[in-house]
């Protein structure tokens, strides 16, 4: 009763958790999702280009997005039926200030990034997002300076390897050309799994290598990464070598031979070292006994996506499905996920409006005692590129929505999304991943409430 006291004011939504108010000096860092139809205008970052030695070129790159957060978190936090006062309605503000040199040449691609991240007014006894921030380090206003990116790639006819720090992120591999699969593909199908975590006012990268093959029809794509701290963590700097993810896709693409589809077979291998008491539904003695034992996650998938000009404008469809296995420390480890979306656009009408409807659904555990751990667990994932509501993301949910996007002006666009049914799957714990900050912490939370 003392949660679901709780949940009915969460239900209820008595006031707006969270408002987002972003101001993009340059968007080429921006993380929102902008809905691209007739003419899709990005806004770039500001660019100096000149021509360098041996025939090379050198690009300068700026971005800079400063962003205000006004949180309004349900109000003080209900524990064994006491109300703990802490800071829910508070605003703070970050700052994500970029700079980078490129350089191009024959055979070879070469660009170091500087980010500087600035947050200010966190809560020092705060719940919900700005909470996050405070709890990786217990500061008020922070600063980080590190290297967000620093790569070498090389290029042979169609083949190429790449080193270094980078930016990673699933199902971006295979780049559609067709718009609105490209939308498709950058914002209902990537970064499920793994991303860099733009939204935050840090982000991720990755310490590693790619080697791929690419062609008009596919391309062929291995990695083996360490990711860095990072998302909440105001130090990016550092490499989480506890920490290895690896894999394999191949990526259809919407080439002249292929038509308007897009598919993309992948594997991903996961482990993690970490001495760390890690989050699921078995009781804290238990967790804590098997402390330090290692997850090892093995994660195969399929998509595909497809546009048909049909009557006055273009129906779309796409679907993803995941299956996993593998240790979940001393317990056997096997979930699946799987989402189904079906869309229809106007092109040629005012806004270009576009109606989407789907099913997003992942595996929970509904016995902590058997050996066995059936919920499904995202990497080092993106939650709020899917929705912007808090509590969200693929473990143990289940989510039918309606949405509508709408484009008046290569400025502005509206996605207004209405979630028919949303909850868990198997009763007990909702878990909420964003992937790893540091080395110190298993970012992976859980809540008591049945539904939400």
């Amino acid at each position: 009763m003392k949660h679901n006291h709780r949940l009915r004011r969460i239900v209820r939504l008595r006031c707006i958790p969270c408002v987002f108010v972003s101001l993009a000096l340059a968007a080429g860092a921006a993380t929102s999702a902008e809905y691209v139809a007739k003419d899709p205008k990005k806004p770039e970052p500001w660019r100096a280009e000149m021509n360098g030695p041996y025939g090379t070129k050198v690009r300068l790159e700026l971005n800079n997005r400063i962003r205000g957060e006004f949180v309004d978190w349900f109000g003080d936090p209900i524990v064994n039926g006491n109300v703990v006062p802490r800071e829910s309605d508070y605003y703070f503000v970050g700052n994500k200030f970029q700079l980078g040199i490129r350089v191009k040449g024959e055979p070879f691609e070469a660009f170091a990034q500087f980010q500087n991240s600035f947050i200010s007014g966190l809560p020092s006894n705060g719940v919900g997002v700005g909470s996050v921030y405070f709890a990786n380090t217990p500061r008020t206003t922070q600063n980080g300076a590190f290297l967000r990116q620093g790569w070498l790639k090389l290029k042979h006819d169609n083949f190429y390897v790449s080193g270094g720090r980078q930016l990673y992120s699933d199902q971006a591999q295979g780049a559609a050309t067709h718009k609105s699969l490209k939308w498709i593909q950058d914002f209902r199908l990537a970064q499920r799994l793994i991303g860099p975590f733009e939204y935050t006012h840090v982000g991720r990268s990755f310490d590693g290598g790619t080697l791929g093959y690419l062609s008009d029809d596919f391309e062929v794509v291995g990695f083996a990464f360490m990711p860095t701290y990072g998302g909440f963590e105001i130090n990016g700097m550092n490499t989480i070598t506890d920490i290895n993810i690896a894999g394999a896709t191949l990526n259809l693409r919407d080439s002249a031979a292929i038509g308007n589809t897009i598919g993309q077979l992948s594997y991903y291998y996961y482990s993690d070292d970490r001495d760390l008491v890690v989050t699921d539904n078995r009781s804290t003695a238990v967790r804590t006994a098997a402390r330090g034992q290692s997850l090892e996650i093995h994660t195969l998938g399929v998509s595909a996506a497809h546009v048909l000009p049909i009557g006055p404008g273009l129906l779309d469809g796409m679907f993803y499905g995941y299956g996993q296995f593998g240790n979940w420390q001393n317990q056997n480890h096997g979930a699946w996920a799987y989402g189904v979306e079906v869309g229809y656009q106007f092109p040629d009408v005012w806004g270009s409006p576009w109606i989407r409807a789907g099913v997003n659904s992942a595996s929970g555990d509904s016995n902590p005692n058997d050996g066995d751990h059936q919920t499904f667990f995202q990497l080092l994932p993106i939650a709020w590129l899917y929705a912007q509501f808090p509590f969200y993301n693929m473990m143990n949910n289940q989510d039918v929505f309606v949405q509508a996007l709408v484009k008046p002006h290569p400025m502005v666009n509206g996605a207004p999304r209405l979630p028919l049914v949303a909850g868990q799957r198997n009763p007990g714990f909702c878990l909420f991943r964003s992937g790893c900050d540091q080395r110190y912490v298993f970012r992976l939370r859980r809540r008591t409430h049945r539904r939400f």
